[in-house]
Formats: structure tokens, C-alpha cells, sequence
């Protein structure tokens, strides 16, 4: 006889979502009375986290879970994911600047996840805050609040101060009360993937979100292909625990691969079950390496790099990055791209290619003997901790390394009035610029009846019975013209300035 479901009321899952800069990890420190802005590189949030909070309301304690989303622009693709976790999400706007393409980035995120939102307007103690500025620009944006025509929640906040933030978190449990969140504690965990990174002492590790069930300890989950024995749970602050259940975030050591960020997971009763389910299930291996194979033009130049990092979602944020610097004509390849620090394989693959790619770590650090290998075949290794840093960085190598492009154009015509003098290869005209302009040294092309006769240069240029370096529309010249032909009255000189790019 199959169990019946017992479904009892969850906790919330809180995505918080904002422009960068706005305050999220503030509020989230402020809530949680820690300091994880402070253990960013550059004050930036560059990782997905969870954290567990309680807030009680009418004499009974509640839990609610946050999810902390980059800001960088880089992480669209995480912050995306953390709404479609998310049962409730927080759109953080700063009083003082109003809403920005990060936001909105944020607000597509939310409607794509089709959850319900409340609207934090923070930094409501600097001098320049403007609540009803911001809230002018979220209506602006079709984000229409309550008491002022519309239905999204908001409360004003000083992340920094507290203040309002009790007021906050009260909407956030008001608006799970209305939805009616509800999980079965008694059923298998199952939930998502919101990290993963490789852990240099203790395997593969991951961050789960649990949205239904109970993870115990001896059962085993499957996250996409990946999969992990139960034996390890921790709690975000590094606490370790038997079991947990829904709402509540977790990490977990012990995959055999790296599960992808955002798969969904599945706990079973034990591995050999799990590998069984995973068996049934299609691979899908996919690849960070960009532009994708066989995405090739021949004219285009390609800086092969190697790209390391802690994380998937870091890999996939220096991804991104990666794919918009450039133009039509030069543009960067990731070649092969890991979790993990660099090793000697890494420097191996990097001379692997006919150009030797540059090896790139974020947050990661280089092993001994990939430094020494490196250094031995003069393969350019770079780590850092900063993202828009090592973009500009892989810019500054792409401008560099890239084959000058010799350009032409042409910035003036003029039409010859009369030949004075033509010897072997030196002509003396006289003419009139009919556009732009004509310049001393200037290489020219000749056409005679819309048809290219040749090129040539100017090697002496006169206005007035004066030498002059140009002259300009309307102006007439004389001019002795180097050139393997006759130039006669009535050709069109086109004035040639060849660049390098």
C-alpha cells in the first residue's frame, strides 16, 4: 500500500536580486548578524549562498531561507537560477539610485520564475536617498507598489542601520502565508544544485537547496549525473548534521563528478538505487569552451585560453565574460576549462594548440610543478580573485597578441585640372580637393572614366605657390606625384590614409 503524502507548511526560499552595489549581501549581513561582503575579493558577491534564518511572528518561530545572487553583471545566469529556486524573491533597489540594467536583469529573472516578489527600497539613510524617486522609476518599469496604485509589496530598509528590515522579513512571511508553501517531511529529499566546486582535500562538494523531503544520513542523492553517499552534511556555517529537511540548505562532499549548477537532485535509499536512476537517464554533457567548435572563419583571429576555477558558477560567469570581449575580427577561445587548481596538465594542453593558449585561474591557486613547467616553456599563467580584472586582463592579451589589420580609407578626392610636366615616374598637376581633403605623403589611387588606373603618392604638395601638408574641400593645388604612369587631365585622385588596427 503506497505511504500517504503528510504535507505540512515549509519554510520560504528568499532569493535576493538586485543591481550591484545595491545592498544584498548588506541586508543578508545585517539579517544573519555575519560579514560576508568582507570575505568577497572587492566587496563583490562572486558565489551563489544559502543561508537559514528565523523571525518569529505571532509567538512562533519561523525559518526562512536566503539565497544570496551575485550582482556582476557576469552572473546573470546564476542570478537567473537562484529565482527559479526561489519561492519568493527580494528586488533590491537603492533609494539613491533607482532601478538599473541589473535590475531589470533581475525583475526578467523573477517573471521568468513566475514567483511573487517584494520590492526592498534600500540605503534609505544616505543623504541623498529619494524613496520617491526610486519608486518612480520602478513604476516607470511597470513595477506598480502598494498604496500607490499597485499590488508588489515593498518596505524601505537601511541595510545598513536595520532599519525596516523587521518589516521586511514580517512581508516575507506574509506573503509564504498566502501561497501556502507546503513540503512532505517524510519523503525522499529532492531539490536543486545552487554551487559546486572542487575541494582540493575532500572531493567534490556541493550546496543543495532542499524544496521537499528529508536528506538522512547512509542514503545517497543524484544531482544530474553526479552522484554522492550521504555521510558528510554540513550546514553553510561549516556545522555538520545527521539529517535535514526542506527548505533548508546543505553541503555535501562526496560526488563522483561535479554535478551541474541548478541540475535537480534526488535522494534514494542507497547508491546502488541511485546509480540504477542514473543509468535510465540520458547524458548530457555539455561544454564551456567558447566560440563552440566549428564555429570557425578564417579570417578571424582566436586567443586560445585555459580557464580554471573553484566553482561551476564562477567557470560559467568567466564564460560569459570571455564570449563578449572582442569584435568581428579577433575574439577569445576557451580551449578547456576545469574546477579546481592549475595543474601541470593545464600547461601541457595550453602547448597542445598551434598557438599556445594563456592559462587563467579565478579564485584558484597554481600547483608546483605546473609553475615550474610554465616557467620552462614560457606559458603565461595569471590568477585572480577579482572577475572584471581578469576580463581586463584577457582584453589587454587579445589587443596585443592579435594580427594588425592594415586598413584603408579614403578621406578625399580631387580632379586633375592640368599636367604641367611628366617624366619616368614623377608627374607635376595641378587639380581641385572636390571632397574632404588631399595630404602631403599620402598615398593616392588613380581612376581615369570610373576606372582604376593605378597607385601613386604625393611626395610635394603647394596652395598658393606655398608647400603645404593638405588641403582642403574646394581648395586648389599643385602637386609632383610619384607614379609608374602618366597622369592626364581629367582623372579623379582618391588621397589613401593606411592605418593599423
Amino acid at each position: 500500500m503506497a505511504r500517504v503524502p503528510n504535507f505540512i507548511e515549509r519554510p520560504p526560499v528568499v532569493a535576493v536580486l538586485g543591481h550591484v552595489d545595491h545592498g544584498k549581501s548588506t541586508l543578508l549581513d545585517f539579517i544573519r548578524k555575519s560579514n560576508t561582503v568582507a570575505k568577497e575579493a572587492g566587496g563583490i558577491t562572486q558565489h551563489v549562498a544559502a543561508y537559514e534564518v528565523e523571525r518569529e511572528k505571532d509567538g512562533v518561530r519561523k525559518r526562512i531561507t536566503f539565497i544570496d545572487t551575485p550582482g556582476h553583471a557576469a552572473f546573470g545566469a546564476i542570478r537567473a537560477r537562484g529565482a527559479n529556486v526561489a519561492d519568493i524573491a527580494i528586488l533590491v533597489v537603492a533609494a539613491d539610485d533607482g532601478v538599473k540594467p541589473q535590475t531589470l536583469e533581475a525583475l526578467s529573472s523573477i517573471k521568468d520564475a513566475n514567483i511573487p516578489f517584494i520590492v526592498a527600497i534600500n540605503k534609505i539613510d544616505k543623504p541623498e536617498a529619494n524613496i520617491e524617486r526610486a519608486q518612480a522609476t520602478l513604476m516607470e518599469k511597470g513595477v506598480y507598489l502598494e498604496k500607490l496604485g499597485g499590488d508588489v509589496s515593498w518596505a524601505a530598509i537601511s541595510a545598513k542601520t536595520g532599519k525596516g528590515v523587521d518589516e521586511l522579513l514580517d512581508l516575507i512571511l506574509i506573503v509564504a502565508e498566502l501561497q501556502e508553501f507546503k513540503g512532505d517531511p517524510a519523503a525522499p529529499a529532492s531539490g536543486y544544485v545552487i554551487e559546486a566546486h572542487r575541494d582540493a582535500k575532500r572531493g567534490v562538494a556541493a550546496t543543495l537547496i532542499i524544496t521537499n523531503g528529508t536528506i538522512k544520513q547512509g542514503t545517497a542523492i543524484l544531482a544530474g549525473q553526479a552522484i554522492a553517499p550521504v555521510r558528510l552534511l554540513e550546514k553553510t556555517t561549516g556545522e555538520s548534521f545527521r539529517e535535514a529537511s526542506f527548505s533548508t540548505p546543505v553541503r555535501l562532499v562526496g560526488f563522483d563528478e561535479l554535478p551541474d549548477v541548478g541540475a535537480a537532485f534526488q535522494a534514494y535509499k542507497n547508491k546502488r538505487d541511485a546509480e540504477e536512476a542514473r543509468a535510465e537517464k540520458p547524458s548530457q554533457e555539455k561544454s564551456l569552451s567558447f566560440p563552440p567548435e566549428g564555429d570557425e572563419h578564417a579570417e578571424h583571429f582566436y586567443l586560445p585560453v585555459i580557464i580554471r576555477a573553484d566553482a561551476i558558477g564562477s567557470l560559467e560567469a568567466v564564460a560569459h565574460e570571455a564570449s563578449r570581449i572582442g569584435d568581428e575580427h579577433s575574439s577569445v577561445r576557451i580551449v578547456q576549462s576545469g574546477i579546481g587548481n592549475i595543474s601541470e596538465n593545464d600547461v601541457k594542453a595550453a602547448l597542445a594548440g598551434t598557438i599556445p593558449a594563456a592559462v587563467v585561474g579565478f579564485n584558484v591557486q597554481v600547483d608546483g610543478i605546473a609553475q615550474a613547467l610554465a616557467r620552462q616553456t614560457k606559458v603565461p599563467i595569471e590568477t585572480f580573485d577579482i572577475i572584471y580584472k581578469l576580463t581586463e586582463r584577457l582584453e589587454e592579451m587579445l589587443t596585443t597578441l592579435r594580427p594588425k589589420r592594415v586598413t584603408e580609407e579614403v578621406v578625399g578626392k580631387a580632379r586633375v585640372l592640368k599636367q604641367f610636366s611628366s617624366r619616368k615616374d614623377s608627374h607635376v598637376i595641378g587639380g581641385a580637393v572636390t571632397e574632404g581633403y588631399i595630404a602631403r605623403n599620402a598615398s593616392i589611387r588613380v581612376l581615369r572614366r570610373n576606372a582604376i588606373v593605378g597607385m601613386g603618392k604625393i611626395q610635394n604638395l603647394q596652395a598658393h605657390k606655398q608647400n603645404v601638408d593638405r588641403v582642403e574641400q574646394k581648395g586648389e593645388f599643385g602637386a609632383q606625384v610619384e607614379s609608374a604612369f602618366e597622369i592626364a587631365p581629367g582623372d579623379v585622385l582618391e588621397c589613401i590614409v593606411v592605418t593599423e588596427k
